[in-house]
């Protein structure tokens, strides 16, 4: 379900957003929330994958469960398919810019463990220079991932900014996706020892109009997201 998170604006930036909508179905600032699913799956690509998840009945977004698990592991995965069942079909179907959050549980949590993105949506994509992604990448790579920070606080959490994505205002992360991409994170990182532990609930993406563009100069509106990001907490 879309959710409208801009609320009261001045009346610059709706003039600003009534540009877009003359050409989107849907408007900057939207979110979308999408839930850890693990019975779903897109392109052979499990909503949870490997093993060792654990699952809590409480402590997850919404009220209901989370997963969490231990340690390195080279099949694990957790993925968030950002499709038409989660956007009613309403969202972007190109490249735009997006912040990501995660609902970190309260216990369970408690080690480093990015987030990244396959913008495609076919595969984890990796190490790989994908040519739709609008960003020239770094170190031989334009594959985007963003810190996911947690600390077992029991409620949203910003991801980002980096280490691998296209840029950062107001000290946010932002990484390039559209409808069809999907947001995983894996248990292969070297730096996760056997007894850290990270849970796994769902995830919200905003979009967001590309930094110095008009857009986001008309009516400040990367200024009023940077307000409405801190009101969340």
């Amino acid at each position: 379900m879309r959710l409208s998170r801009f609320g009261m604006l001045s009346a610059a930036i709706a003039v600003v957003v009534s540009l877009s909508s003359a050409a989107h179905a849907w408007n900057y600032g939207d979110s979308w929330v999408i839930p850890l699913d693990p019975q779903k799956s897109q392109a052979g690509n499990s909503g949870l994958g490997g093993n060792g998840w654990n699952y809590v009945a409480t402590g997850g977004y919404g009220g209901g469960g989370y997963y969490w698990a231990a340690g390195q592991d080279g099949t694990r995965r957790a993925r968030w398919f950002f499709d038409a069942s989660v956007t009613g079909g309403d969202a972007p179907t190109s490249a735009e810019k997006f912040l990501v959050e995660t609902w970190v549980p309260p216990a369970n949590a408690n080690v480093y463990q990015p987030i990244e993105v396959s913008f495609s949506g076919q595969d984890d994509e990796g190490a790989s220079m994908n040519p739709y992604i609008p960003w020239g990448g770094q170190y031989g790579t334009n594959h985007q991932w963003l810190d996911r920070h947690e600390a077992s606080q029991g409620g949203w959490v910003q991801a980002g900014p980096g280490p691998q994505s296209p840029g950062v205002w107001n000290g946010i992360g932002y990484v390039y996706a559209q409808q069809g991409s999907y947001f995983y994170v894996s248990a292969d990182f070297g730096f996760i020892g056997p007894t850290d532990k990270y849970g796994i609930s769902a995830i919200r993406v905003t979009v967001v109009p590309e930094p110095g563009s008009i857009l986001a100069l008309g009516g400040s509106l990367l200024s009023m997201a940077g307000l409405v990001i801190r009101r969340r907490k």
